[in-house]
């Protein structure tokens, strides 16, 4: 079952008004998709692109055009209006539901690099949340 973007753009989460400018990035980057059901995983290798999305979520972009956007279920303030993520859980195979991210901010900070399996370094974490797929009409 697909909903349409701005059903779920007004039911996604409680925290949207928090980071008003993130929201208003996300939906531009989503114009004109229609969401799909969340799913808890997303296979790593398929990934070509991630991007962070204003302390909002983050978008991971597919060969076949698919977005899958990822609203981390702890953390997500902690994210830097830009970066780029450079690490992301322990699985080799897929990106799940639970795993802990680091970004690298513009300039090349890390924030944080840790993994569900254990893999940590000090730093701010996000918690990856489910994934939801975003499809061109």
């Amino acid at each position: 079952m697909a909903l349409s973007l701005p059903a779920v753009a007004m039911a996604a989460d409680k925290r949207a008004d928090a980071y008003p400018r993130g929201e208003a990035s996300l939906l531009r980057e989503l114009n004109g998709r229609v969401a799909g059901q969340p799913v808890p995983c997303i296979t790593r290798r398929l990934v070509v692109e991630t991007r962070v999305i204003d302390r909002t979520a983050i978008l991971f972009r597919m060969p076949d055009g698919t977005m899958f956007v990822n609203r981390p279920a702890r953390g997500a303030e902690l994210l830097p209006r830009q970066g780029v993520v450079s690490e992301i859980g322990a699985t080799p195979r897929a990106i799940c539901q639970n795993d802990f991210v680091a970004v690298n901010e513009p300039g090349g900070r890390a924030v944080n690099i840790r993994g569900s399996k254990g893999l940590h370094v000090p730093g701010a974490s996000a918690q990856l949340g489910a994934f939801v797929p975003y499809f061109e009409r």
